[in-house]
């Protein structure tokens, strides 16, 4: 399409929308009015989910860069459609118009008017394809979080357009685009409650009711929003604070999605507050000594230390900090009742440059819903001396939909690739396995939290959850001694008759070197701090350690999207006949 027919097209386009607004009894001179005087919001907050580290230059003439995905010529782009069809994730990000933010950053500085008029054609390029289209032209662009995620850049570019003289007709077409993404917002396609989605759909409306109040569908959007808002903070997080996704990854983006959303002053409801201030406090059990937050269920290997140092809790600040600010924990163990996790550090940290000394041992005990919800039950994360001792698979990611009629699906599977098929099977998690077959997900009845007793006995701690499978109850204690050793008590009930054969997994950092195997196996890894001598034994027989297998997959994490690291892969098989109670133990040596 040619310059010329850009104008032309544009100019059917204002036509319109202009018609569009004014069938919605909107004045269009006093809207262009309210549109240039009203107060620009931050370019920054609760929808910056990703952060975009390209310049704007970078991002217009090579391309955006999402992923380990090739560069997207944004200023060229005429089928959208094309990157949602290759990955869901790479289309949902480029239709949340995430490569605005530097566009728009851009525009604010000296040389804006060039940057302003860039984005304008790119936005109304966009509204020129999209007006109109349904789910079955681009499913990715009225996907929930890509609109939700939209909305408050596409405020910010029109308000932007308003104020420059020279864009009256741009101007119209994007506030109508506004009008219409307010009615999407209003969909109950596009409200999910029951997952973090929904938060996004909530406050994205109550941010849009307070910079709309131009438009007439401003006040019922901000009421609506504020309802929902409220419906999933109580939804999406336990009244300990705890994210009920079964990620602590997510609990950290959401947690600071509601943060933000504070801070800016778009959540009023005092009992929600207190238990995002709650929510915060959780936090900072979730980091590992490293800096990491602890890859359960769908986490990736995200590094928060000093990265995230503005936590409203101020013992989460301590650790985020490393200690330069905040105030140190003085609890050494955190059992969450209700959101099913339980937590070690010892000793605390007390003094900037403490933090990497700590022993750490997460325990995951829940099953709320099948967000993000790997074959995972009594799962264990361990990391002491400086060092990763058992780790958990991560995520993979997402990618391509495995077909509905896939058996596999009766396995609790949703994606395609055996990679995040592996990643969410139970043998790539620290628990136990029941004849050869994943902890089941499908077609469970969620039970919450497992948690039952988490104790401190002098130098050890003691910590207990009991899990109810459909044909077997699994009780597990976690017995774990600071920078010594752990054990792992495991007691199963079958509710079947026949022998049965159970495996108790363990996955242990790939930077370990298999030493021996004997009556116990033993593993050596150079740590800052010198070698580090592991000694693994378990009951019955054990299977042949693995680091690294392709066929079939076995013994690999998954630190970022797409990529799988090798991890020593370690089994104890033993016969289960009505019930067993086992013991594996791991210790340094």
């Amino acid at each position: 399409m040619t310059e010329n027919d850009d104008l032309a097209a544009d100019g059917d386009l204002f036509t319109s929308s202009d018609l569009a607004l004014r069938r919605r009894d909107v004045e269009i001179e006093q809207l262009l009015t309210a549109l240039g005087t009203a107060q620009l919001p931050d370019l920054t907050g609760w929808f910056s989910i990703q952060k975009i580290k390209q310049s704007a230059s970078s991002v217009f003439e090579d391309g955006w860069k999402f992923s380990r995905f090739d560069p997207v010529l944004i200023a060229e782009l005429s089928d959208w459609a094309q990157y949602g069809v290759a990955h869901r994730s790479w289309g949902f990000h480029l239709h949340a118009w995430e490569f605005m933010d530097p566009l728009l950053r851009a525009a604010d500085d000296e040389d804006g008017d060039l940057w302003l008029r860039r984005i304008v054609q790119i936005a109304v390029g966009w509204i020129r394809i999209h007006r109109g289209a349904d789910d079955e032209a681009d499913p990715m662009a009225w996907y929930d979080m890509s609109q939700s995620l939209r909305m408050p850049r596409l405020i910010a570019i029109t308000l932007r357009a308003a104020r420059h003289g020279g864009m009256r007709e741009q101007t119209v077409i994007l506030a109508e685009a506004l009008a219409w993404h307010l009615d999407e917002l209003h969909q109950d396609r596009a409200f999910n409650p029951r997952n973090n989605h929904g938060f996004y759909t909530a406050v994205s409306q109550v941010h849009a009711g307070r910079h709309l109040a131009m438009l007439p569908d401003a006040p019922r959007t901000a009421e609506e929003g504020a309802e929902r808002l409220a419906l999933m903070a109580r939804s999406q997080f336990a009244a300990d604070g705890v994210h009920l996704e079964h990620s602590p990854d997510y609990h950290r983006m959401l947690l600071n999605s509601f943060e933000l959303a504070v801070r800016d002053d778009l959540i009023a409801d005092e009992e929600i507050r207190q238990r995002i201030q709650r929510a915060a406090h959780v936090l900072g059990w979730m980091i590992q000594p490293d800096g990491a937050i602890v890859q359960m269920g769908d986490s990736p290997e995200t590094n928060v230390l000093e990265k995230v140092p503005d936590s409203i809790d101020p013992h989460t600040r301590f650790l985020l900090t490393d200690g330069a600010s905040g105030e140190p924990m003085s609890e050494e163990l955190a059992a969450f009742a209700e959101g099913g996790y339980a937590f070690v550090r010892s000793p605390q940290p007390t003094a900037p440059g403490e933090f990497a000394r700590s022993g750490y041992l997460a325990f995951s005990a829940a099953y709320h819903s099948r967000a993000h919800k790997h074959a995972d039950d009594l799962n264990v994360v361990w990391y002491d001396r400086g060092q990763q001792i058992l780790t958990d698979a991560g995520r993979f990611g997402y990618g391509e939909l495995l077909d509905r009629e896939s058996p596999l699906r009766a396995e609790g599977y949703y994606y395609a690739a055996p990679e995040r098929q592996y990643v969410e099977s139970t043998m790539a998690h620290n628990t136990l396995m029941v004849d050869g077959r994943n902890q089941r997900r499908q077609g469970r009845k969620p039970y919450g939290s497992a948690l039952t007793d988490c104790v401190r006995k002098g130098d050890r701690f003691d910590l207990s959850a009991r899990v109810r499978h459909p044909d077997y109850v699994h009780r597990r204690r976690v017995v774990y001694t600071p920078g010594k050793e752990l054990r792992l008590l495991d007691a199963i009930h079958s509710r079947l008759p026949e022998p049965r054969e159970a495996v108790v997994w363990l996955n242990i950092d790939g930077s370990f070197e298999l030493e021996s195997v004997g009556e116990e196996i033993v593993l050596r890894a150079e740590t800052v701090n010198g070698p580090l001598r592991l000694g693994v034994s378990g009951p019955g027989r054990a299977l042949e350690p693995v680091r690294g297998q392709h066929e079939p997959l076995r013994g690999w994490r998954s630190r970022t999207d797409g990529a799988l690291d090798p991890t020593w892969s370690l089994g104890f098989t033993f016969p289960l006949e009505t019930r067993a109670s086992v013991e594996t133990r791991l210790h340094f040596l």
